[in-house]
């Protein structure tokens, strides 16, 4: 039997991510290996693990109906859960718990969401640098599209509205743009958004019959100690179609449990992804591991600012170890863009750039050209590693500078 004509063009090509990865974790850096490659190029929070450890190996009570088949959405009592804590800690309003989906992660929500809401060559406004993780999500196998706002260097890529005017007003392809995937706090930048640039996409969504799709997985891994506004919310309540996303894996560092949350305020949007979840249901045992995390109010008051601070603390040291890098400040999320650009003056000068990373002082981190960017030289850290894994990174960025750069 022949490998079919659609998994072929599911592997074709493999992004610099993939790559990088499999280079990590088939050797990866630890004490007993010092000379095993540094993993910066993939978005986990390895900073929360003395927490979480004990919390989610503490044993769990299953009960009969556990053990059997249950709402492929989500258990009952664990939505109820999830309803609670998005109300408490993301500030979102008078949910229905009977309207949350869970997931075997984002990706699957979105894979849903692409099957559910779109159609063949249908296309979703997207701002860059972004995600690219959504090309695989969305694009790969129901074929939606991405339409790519890019956003400038000269203002650290923030969000402004009139980079959005501008690529729908002049799209070849406007009347397939059906919606807008807004992450916010944003990946790869870390950028917090404004509440004037969510008032104004809220109000270009309203203008041009457009859903906004709000993924606020990174919403409580803010550095800088500001409240998280939820674009959902503030979407929602200005009568626009909103798509809410959440996850457990980046503000809880719980990628390897794939628990993504789907939440629509219409009924039959909500059933759309119910029905969904038939190919990608969360285990009782994962989801009640979730619910003793999530229902936990002391835990969570004690964890989430502890995240912060630990978040906040790396971008500051290598700041200060590594002056003669650039760095885009971050305000949010476990990454920061390193600016290369004066050293490429291309997208082929790029690749060999992150090669040398690659090859030569064996870290992994995302070039821009995989973020979607249109300007070479911008590389995405990833930097919630253990404290002796940023040390290593000090010292081998150093000697990179030293031998390749100076």
């Amino acid at each position: 039997m022949m490998l079919s004509n659609r998994l072929t063009k599911l592997n074709h090509s493999p992004s610099a991510i993939i790559e990088g990865f499999v280079k990590c974790k088939e050797n990866p850096y630890s004490r007993d290996n010092t000379k095993g490659y540094l993993n910066f190029g993939i978005a986990e929070n390895h900073l929360m693990n003395d927490k979480l450890l004990p919390k989610i190996n503490y044993p769990l009570k299953l009960d009969n109906h556990h053990i059997q088949y249950n709402d492929l959405h989500g258990l009952k009592e664990v939505r109820q859960t999830i309803k609670n804590f998005l109300e408490n800690f993301l500030a979102l309003k008078e949910l229905n718990s009977e309207n949350i989906v869970i997931q075997t992660g984002l990706s699957a929500v979105c894979e849903s969401m692409s099957f559910a809401f779109f159609d063949k060559g249908d296309r979703i406004l997207i701002p860059t640098p972004y995600y690219t993780g959504f090309n695989h999500d969305f694009t790969k196998r129901f074929e939606c599209e991405f339409e790519q706002v890019h956003l400038h260097p000269d203002s650290n890529f923030a969000h402004n509205i009139k980079a959005f005017e501008e690529t729908y007003l002049q799209s070849p392809h406007k009347d397939k743009i059906k919606a807008v995937l807004i992450t916010h706090p944003h990946n790869p930048t870390g950028e917090v958004l404004l509440e004037e640039f969510m008032n104004d996409i809220i109000s270009f969504c309203k203008k041009n019959h457009l859903a906004l799709i709000s993924d606020e997985i990174y919403a409580l891994s803010n550095h800088q100690g500001q409240k998280h506004i939820s674009l959902y919310q503030k979407a929602k309540e200005a009568g626009v179609d909103a798509h809410f996303l959440y996850g457990l894996a980046k503000d809880f560092s719980l990628a390897g449990l794939k628990v993504g949350i789907y939440y629509h305020e219409d009924q039959k949007m909500a059933q759309a992804m119910q029905s969904l979840s038939y190919f990608h249901p969360v285990s009782t045992h994962t989801q009640l591991l979730v619910q003793n995390i999530l229902a936990d109010t002391h835990f969570l008051k004690e964890y989430i600012p502890l995240n912060q601070k630990r978040l906040k603390e790396i971008p500051l040291v290598l700041e200060t170890q590594l002056p003669m890098y650039k760095f885009i400040p971050t305000d949010a999320g476990l990454f920061m863009l390193l600016d290369l650009s004066e050293q490429c003056k291309d997208f082929a000068q790029e690749k060999q750039l992150y090669e040398k990373f690659l090859n030569y002082i064996k870290i992994n981190m995302t070039p821009g050209e995989e973020l979607g960017l249109k300007v070479p030289g911008f590389f995405r850290v990833c930097f919630a590693r253990p404290k002796e894994e940023i040390l290593e990174f000090i010292v081998r960025m150093k000697l990179f500078y030293e031998n390749e750069l100076s």
